[in-house]
């Protein structure tokens, strides 16, 4: 079973993803509030899957975006967020994610899964 980690600081978006991963039956190893929680978390759980926002407090999306694939290359990488314009899209992608737009949607995120995992 694909281990998933959630980073977002709005609880009721941690819980919404968490919901759509369970839903595809995937496992949910951990939710972390900003960047720096994520990336420590992302550090000590090991997942399979990272969801990322990209405005959050202490370590915004991208530069967690940057520490993970920095660690670890080959781990999947989820934006997502309401914040969708095209610099922030060409930003992530340069990086090897993917983007979903909130409200997350399963076959969006099936999508972004299929695409990263080519």
């Amino acid at each position: 079973m694909k281990k998933v980690l959630i980073v977002d600081d709005s609880k009721i978006s941690r819980n919404s993803i968490e919901k759509v991963f369970v839903e595809l039956q995937y496992e949910v190893v951990g939710k972390a509030i900003d960047g720096v929680d994520g990336f420590e978390q992302f550090k000590l759980l090991n997942p399979d899957i990272i969801t990322v926002d990209i405005e959050m407090p202490n370590l915004d999306g991208i530069g967690l975006i940057k520490l993970i694939k920095e660690q670890n290359k080959k781990v999947t990488v989820i934006v997502v967020t309401s914040t969708v314009n095209s610099q922030t899209i060409h930003e992530v992608v340069r990086y090897g994610a993917a983007v979903v737009k909130k409200p997350i949607k399963i076959a969006r995120l099936v999508n972004a899964i299929k695409l990263l995992n080519r």
